[in-house]
């Protein structure tokens, strides 16, 4: 089955690439996600607004999708759900479904979701998408890969619905001459909602001390989903010696806590150390210099005498 990867990356509710070309034809959309909470019965109206930023008339076809997760970079994949848990495109109709934007031309265009009163709680995913059909009124575009783009919609249903997170892994490199230092985290969700965990990575030296908080970025977390998360402690100069770092934060509608994780590290600057040995080397050598010279200088005085 075939499936379009869009340029959707969820980063605390923004995603990049708001324009996509393709052969000198485009398309602009805003904004580009929606969470949206809604129950049973509900019927939820919004607007996204399509724009032609290219200088060619073309006639623009709405359609709405499910989505899933792909990779532990954030990405969804558009496909057909394979079960109707977490599927959200039999519930979307937009108004207009087509239309033509001339060039330098936006239109805003209705989505409606209705929520059936049978609908499972949790999460629900999907995306309207605005795809070109054709090209100054008419006729075949020509184009290898059509410009689509689209908005995703993260709607939530409540009720008895699952929120677990779980930290999979927790890393930063074991051995470090400088900073600045990265960790590597991944959240896994084993639950039938998207949550966005956040937190602190805290940093103590080898006598206890803390020396920093790290905030790692709120990302979503879609449902079955592995994410990976970068933070950077921006400390380009380190004291040699063990550090450790402990994740902790929370997640969910009710700040559910993770469970903390710990790790070390060391830091060891080997060349600055190796400076400070070859001067005390040094130091010593001439002092042991100075000291026989020194020893030499009272016996000669003595013999002259």
């Amino acid at each position: 089955m075939k499936k379009d990867i869009f340029l959707f990356f969820i980063l605390g509710g923004l995603i990049f690439a708001q324009i996509v070309f393709a052969q000198g034809i485009a398309i602009g959309m805003s904004p580009l996600v929606f969470e949206i909470t809604g129950n049973p019965g509900d019927v939820i109206e919004n607007q996204v607004k399509v724009a032609n930023p290219s200088g060619s008339t073309i006639r623009i076809k709405m359609t709405v999708e499910d989505i899933a997760p792909t990779g532990e970079a954030g990405f969804v994949v558009v496909e057909p759900a394979e079960t109707e848990t977490y599927s959200l495109s039999r519930w979307v109709k937009c108004e207009p479904e087509e239309f033509v934007l001339k060039p330098k031309e936006e239109r805003w265009v209705r989505f409606t979701i209705n929520i059936p009163e049978n609908a499972e709680p949790g999460g629900h995913y999907g995306t309207v998408v605005a795809g070109a059909i054709s090209i100054a009124g008419g006729g075949a575009t020509g184009a290898a890969i059509a410009p689509r783009v689209g908005a995703l919609v993260l709607l939530t249903v409540p009720g008895e619905m699952k929120e677990i997170l779980t930290i999979k892994d927790f890393s930063a490199p074991r051995y470090s001459e400088y900073g600045p230092i990265k960790f590597v985290m991944r959240f896994e969700n084993e639950g039938t909602v998207h949550v966005r965990p956040k937190g602190l990575i805290t940093i103590t030296n080898w006598l206890g001390k803390k020396v920093a908080d790290v905030s790692f970025p709120e990302r979503n977390v879609l449902p079955g989903a592995v994410r990976k998360f970068e933070a950077i402690w921006n400390q380009k100069w380190l004291w040699a010696g063990k550090y450790v770092a402990t994740l902790t934060g929370t997640y969910g509608m009710s700040n559910t806590p993770l469970t903390p994780v710990v790790i070390t590290f060391w830091a060891f600057p080997w060349k600055i150390g190796l400076l400070i040995v070859i001067f005390i080397i040094l130091t010593i050598l001439a002092r042991k210099r100075l000291g026989a010279a020194f020893r030499i200088l009272i016996r000669g005085e003595k013999a002259m005498r």
